[in-house]
């Protein structure tokens, strides 16, 4: 008797920690629906030189350049120019998105707990942009081809082409959490927030363009938990803008720049610069479908439940 009522009082503590244990689950985010769409910008201000690609030994017949709009010109003079070359890479983004993460959905404390979040918003391949380039500082002219470059203050612009934003991802570095609010059976609303990494990759006039920004990630939406499995959807709007500063020199690189007195030629440069300041600004809508199965319980309680179960056997009357 001993035995089965002890028996019985593990079974009442276990059976109470059953009911109040949180469940885990493992989800995948499903890409569509999961997807991002609106307007993201890229931008950047450098500093540093510019100068004609012409070599006398190895290149005498290219682009030669110097500052200012008047006076001598000789045959082999190439002179850097002092200036600041602006990007601005955006536009329109419409990508498809995907991951995985763990969440505890805890009915019984109205809590929602994530962890290893890693979200790719360019699920589907990179996504292409505008590029327009901005060029102040010292009007400067050249030779091969003869042009002159008249600088206002506020620089002039101009778009050259398109890159690739190649990497746009969001990983969980820290706490994330939420409240769920019941609205029926299994089902709740949940708000939370998330610790990320934000990190953004595009590749600019030959060089890597990649900035991470630690971000707290809003997400709000409905749970629903049913025979094993969790579905979470979600729609949020991520609105935010930030700058930095990373002070880097750029490794020199040659770039054809289209002339603009007069028109219609290309002056091959070679550009020395240094990365001042990167801008970053986002207009978008975060549309997530998280489908969730059950993660097992641990192996302790399953020892734990053969152990009640031998307890609950009638023990053997020895003779």
């Amino acid at each position: 008797m001993k035995g089965i009522r002890l028996f019985w009082v593990f079974a009442s503590a276990a059976g109470a920690f059953s009911l109040a244990q949180a469940q885990l689950y493992d989800f995948t985010v499903v890409a569509p629906p999961s997807g991002i769409s609106g307007n993201l910008s890229l931008s950047a201000r450098t500093q540093g030189t510019l100068v004609g690609n012409y070599d006398q030994n190895t290149n005498p017949n290219g682009t030669r350049t110097k500052p200012g709009l008047f006076g001598p010109f000789g045959p082999t003079e190439n002179v850097p120019v002092n200036i600041s070359l602006g990007a601005t890479i955006g536009g329109n983004l419409n990508r498809q998105a995907s991951g995985t993460f763990r969440a505890t959905v805890d009915g019984s404390n109205n809590t929602l707990t994530c962890e290893n979040l890693s979200l790719n918003f360019l699920a589907n391949g990179p996504a292409v942009l505008p590029v327009t380039l901005t060029l102040a500082g010292q009007s400067f002219r050249t030779r091969n081809p003869d042009s002159v470059y008249v600088l206002p203050s506020q620089g002039i612009s101009f778009p050259v082409g398109s890159v690739n934003l190649s990497q746009f991802t969001a990983v969980q570095t820290g706490v994330g959490a939420g409240v769920l609010t019941p609205t029926g059976s299994n089902q709740y609303d949940f708000t939370a927030g998330v610790l990320v990494d934000l990190t953004f990759a595009a590749d600019l006039l030959g060089n890597p363009l990649a900035q991470t920004v630690p971000f707290v990630l809003p997400l709000q939406g409905q749970v629903v938990v049913s025979n094993g499995t969790a579905l979470i959807t979600s729609l949020q709007t991520l609105n935010f803008s930030q700058s930095f500063n990373p002070n880097l020199d750029l490794p020199p690189f040659e770039f054809g720049l289209p002339t603009i007195l007069p028109p219609g030629n290309t002056a091959n440069l070679i550009f020395d610069l240094t990365l001042e300041e990167i801008g970053l600004n986002i207009d978008l809508a975060i549309n997530l479908r998280a489908e969730g199965v059950l993660v097992p319980e641990p192996a302790s309680l399953t020892l734990l439940g053969l152990g009640l179960a031998a307890l609950a056997c009638p023990r053997r009357i020895r003779g």
